[in-house]
């Protein structure tokens, strides 16, 4: 209903933004279960005969679509309310969930959640869901699989697993913390995947921990430790000032 009351060709621009992004948020498996439960909705509804029978129908589908995805259909809905598709795309980073859908498109799309806003074309078929970017580059995700990008895990210990040892004399380093308090807020995989744990020198990962511990109110501008100010902050400011920080220990202009 939303997109009936935008007209062409913006309305295509909004869709394949929406679309993209409830990718990103439910993940290529739940959408293509949504798209294939919603052709058997339309089968079984041409079928019915009484009001029951669409009841019964509808309840089955909503089993399918379940309360997460239902939740990110109704968050992009509202998000896209008067809205075009670059209008739409600048909202994504404030939304709830934002974080976690970041490291969602990465892993299994291969697209910034940022770059959304230049999603022309979203395709989907028996295998793969494909998603035209402008200027013409083009991302794919497979059903049970993953498009390259970044890799997320439910913690640090399934990353380690997964990923190993960080190499010699090297420990794995998060860019954002991985404090209770931005598991909590942002999620575990925005937090344990392959953009945001790299691995650093052990002197350089001590000095950068300890770092986080001091009080710098000429770089904060709050009697709090680096930590704790950080914890107010969003992902993304966390991340970039976690950036900064690795850059500025490495050229020793922080100590």
């Amino acid at each position: 209903m939303v997109l009936l009351a935008v007209p062409e060709p913006l309305s295509k621009g909004v869709a394949a933004v929406m679309t993209a992004t409830l990718i990103a948020y439910v993940g290529v498996d739940t959408f293509w279960n949504l798209i294939v439960g919603f052709k058997r909705l339309v089968d079984a509804a041409d079928r019915a005969t009484t009001f029951d029978e669409l009841r019964t129908e509808g309840e089955r589908y909503g089993k399918v679509m379940g309360r997460n995805a239902a939740r990110a259909f109704a968050l992009l809905a509202t998000a896209a309310i008067g809205s075009t598709a670059p209008v739409l795309a600048a909202r994504l980073p404030s939304l709830p969930g934002a974080a976690e859908a970041t490291v969602q498109a990465g892993s299994q799309l291969g697209v910034r959640l940022a770059a959304i806003g230049g999603v022309e074309t979203v395709a989907v078929s028996a295998e793969s869901v494909t998603i035209a970017l402008a200027p013409g580059a083009v991302a794919m995700a497979a059903r049970g699989g993953r498009a390259g990008g970044s890799r997320a895990w439910a913690s640090f210990s399934g990353f380690k697993k997964a990923m190993g040892p960080a190499g010699a004399g090297q420990e794995w380093h998060h860019i954002v913390e991985q404090t209770p308090g931005n598991v909590k807020r942002f999620g575990p995989q925005a937090l344990h995947n392959t953009e945001n744990v790299l691995p650093l020198e052990k002197a350089l990962h001590t000095r950068i921990s300890s770092f986080y511990s001091t009080i710098r109110r000429e770089l904060t501008g709050s009697p709090l430790t680096v930590r704790q100010w950080l914890s107010t902050q969003s992902y993304e400011a966390q991340r970039e000032f976690g950036l900064q920080a690795i850059e500025n220990f490495r050229k020793g202009i922080w100590r």
